[in-house]
């Protein structure tokens, strides 16, 4: 797998917009667009920011990232194992993003048409 392909992949799975990462990473839209589609490359410390502002966005994808990359899968890793391995600092970030997908979600969008009755 190319290392684009591995970034796309990784952004699609934790359900990161280019947007949302090219904010993040304080870079332009049009150049996460253009390497997360293997038009344009980046250098090591352009790719080093990316997947720092990926991790802080969806905990968990940078490590993601580099499985794919490495051909590891990280299907293997329970829940509880995940949880345990990030540092402390992450728990919040890792917290909003379980709140994040699970609201984008069937069992989200079915909790708040519960509450707003």
């Amino acid at each position: 797998m190319f290392i684009h392909e591995a970034f796309n992949e990784t952004l699609k799975r934790y359900h990161i917009s280019g947007r949302a990462l090219a904010e993040a990473a304080d870079v332009s839209q049009s150049m996460v667009s253009q390497f997360r589609h293997g038009k344009k490359g980046v250098t090591d410390e352009m790719l080093d920011n990316l997947l720092l502002a990926m991790q802080q966005i969806a905990p968990g994808s940078r490590s993601y990232f580099c499985s794919l990359v490495a051909g590891e899968s990280l299907g293997s890793l329970g829940v509880k194992q995940v949880i345990e391995e990030i540092s402390e600092e992450e728990i919040p970030q890792l917290l909003v993003a379980i709140a994040h997908r699970w609201k984008n979600s069937e069992g989200g969008k079915m909790a708040a048409e519960l509450i707003s009755l």
